[in-house]
């Protein structure tokens, strides 16, 4: 009777993943514009949209809606059966939502030897944790440097909260994280392999474990604590994910109603802004919220305290992060990346930018990410060659909208600002459809709970509602697309020309990139489930989203 209850709660947490914010009509690749919008529950304190008023309508996305129903549809009640209460020992208890993701998705249709591809790693963690490490934006803003290496460090003795100034995000953000081992430290070399692990007890903050490679290992210890790690930099790059829908909420809305009376301008904003709000009432609905009241845990049927509860980040049955604490970590986040738009990964990494490209960090996002100033200044110029006087009072309206929002601050003072904040961060958040795939990784998923030794309900609400995160892509929406949303339709003219330019640039990048990562078999078969973020639309279920529309 516990075990059909525990199912019944988690199908109710899962699957309002799929029914929060769903349009009211299914049209596969058509935007629908729905009424003008309403005020939405705000994630961060305070941040909001300058008025109701202000709100402008929402562009909704059918074919990602449906995407997502397809995978939740076909893997909540086959994972709960054969999950839970089954022992964690049992790597293949996580085979459902694998294969449905898979299948639901279209992932493997351009994979040639699709059954000799690792689509969720090999296994190998301390490997797949330095693949991501070099070349994953999210994780790479965790390294800090460590003599001539570098080091991922998550705890320090001297300020056990990361309440110090000085304190990396990465670290400041772990620190809102409970439970058991997951105050790991560990050290690199200069060419990224791992040298020495530090374990620190959760509670007292005493030295547990220590692995040195010059005093001898066992390679098994060394792969356990990767993969604590590599849970740790999930729950990281998920906090800091969904950071940006706040960001691409704010940003799309002010573009979106400031570029009304400039049609060639607003067309090209309600490509970026189609899905972003269903999106952002996701993230306040199911992964940041506030703890439940001790009151309305005795109140049975409950809604909201059922989805306090299995809230991804902020939910017990989630990560567990410290709600507090974390909303007030990503609202100065939030005012780093819009106070100084044009320098977002730079004010990310922790690493001076030599040592980065010595150690092959990064390397292929840096190409796509170098393309932005020249794409954004010649995007400019286009809208403004095509009506100056409409360009100047649209770009007027974008910068006293994102000054007139509350909770946070703008010095967004250009239409080319506006472009490099978001072109870069929409790179970055393609990268979530490789990291995200951790959470189908049993080895990854027992750190949630190390202690139980069997898989619990919120074990698989985890599993699940990250993976349903990553679904939804749809080709031709990606960082620097010439395509419109609707199939023949082109944007004006002026503009049009650079968009054809730029997306010619990232695809030859994209191309050159696939064929290059393909020579090698089994390095391909084994990580390009992590390689693969910058590759061709589709390739893998890869892409660079034009915004955080899934």
């Amino acid at each position: 009777m516990r075990l059909q209850t525990s199912t019944l709660i988690l199908a109710a947490a899962i699957s309002s993943s799929a029914t929060a914010f769903a349009p009211s009509a299914l049209a596969p690749r058509q935007a629908t514009r729905l009424d003008a919008g309403t005020p939405m529950p705000q994630v961060l304190p305070l941040v909001d949209l300058p008025s109701p008023a202000d709100i402008p309508e929402v562009i909704s996305w059918p074919f990602t809606f449906q995407r997502v129903q397809l995978f939740l549809g076909g893997s909540i009640p086959g994972s709960a059966n054969v999950m839970l209460g089954q022992p964690k020992s049992n790597k293949g208890t996580t085979i459902v939502g694998q294969t449905v993701l898979l299948a639901s998705q279209k992932i493997s249709t351009q994979i040639p030897n699709a059954s000799e591809y690792k689509f969720f790693g090999n296994g190998n963690h301390s490997k797949n944790l330095q693949y991501l490490l070099k070349t994953n934006p999210f994780m790479a803003t965790a390294l800090t440097e460590n003599g001539s290496g570098f080091e991922l460090r998550s705890f320090d003795t001297r300020d056990p909260h990361a309440e110090d100034p000085s304190a990396s995000l990465y670290r400041q953000i772990i620190s809102c994280l409970g439970g058991a081992d997951h105050r790991v430290n560990i050290r690199f070399d200069a060419d990224m392999s791992i040298r020495e692990i530090r374990v620190y007890e959760e509670n007292t903050g005493l030295l547990i474990t220590k692995l040195n490679k010059l005093l001898g290992w066992k390679s098994e210890e060394v792969d356990k604590w990767a993969s604590s790690a590599l849970y740790n930099l999930g729950y990281y790059a998920s906090c800091v994910h969904a950071n940006m829908h706040v960001l691409h909420y704010l940003m799309t809305a002010a573009l979106d109603e400031s570029s009304k009376e400039f049609d060639a301008m607003n067309e090209w904003a309600s490509f970026y802004a189609t899905n972003i709000p269903n999106k952002y009432g996701q993230v306040s609905d199911l992964l940041i919220r506030k703890q439940p009241e001790l009151t309305d845990l005795l109140v049975q049927g409950n809604d909201g305290t059922v989805k306090d509860t299995y809230a991804l980040l902020t939910g017990s049955s989630g990560f567990g992060a410290n709600g507090d604490k974390l909303r007030l970590i990503l609202t100065k986040l939030l005012n780093v990346w819009t106070n100084d738009p044009t320098n977002y990964i730079a004010n990310m990494l922790q690493v001076p930018k030599d040592k980065l490209v010595k150690a092959g960090i990064l390397t292929e996002f840096m190409k796509h990410h170098d393309l932005v100033p020249d794409y954004a200044r010649e995007i400019a110029e286009a809208l403004k060659n095509t009506d100056e006087d409409k360009f100047g009072i649209a770009e007027d309206r974008l910068k006293i909208y994102l000054k007139r929002c509350s909770g946070f601050t703008s010095r967004i003072d250009s239409l080319e600002d506006w472009i490099e904040l978001m072109a870069v961060t929409g790179i970055v958040h393609g990268c979530t459809l490789s990291y995200s795939r951790l959470f189908a990784d049993a080895d990854i998923l027992i750190w949630r709970d190390i202690q139980i030794e069997t898989w619990q309900a919120p074990d698989v609400n985890l599993h699940l509602k990250i993976l349903g995160t990553i679904c939804g892509m749809d080709e031709h929406r990606h960082v620097m697309s010439s395509s419109t949303d609707v199939v023949g339709q082109k944007y004006d003219a002026k503009l049009q020309q650079v968009l054809d330019t730029y997306e010619e640039k990232a695809t030859d990048y994209k191309e050159s990139y696939k064929n290059e990562i393909m020579k090698n078999t089994y390095e391909f078969n084994s990580y390009g489930w992590i390689l693969s973020d910058f590759c061709p639309d589709g390739f893998d279920g890869k892409q660079l989203t034009v915004s955080t529309y899934i």
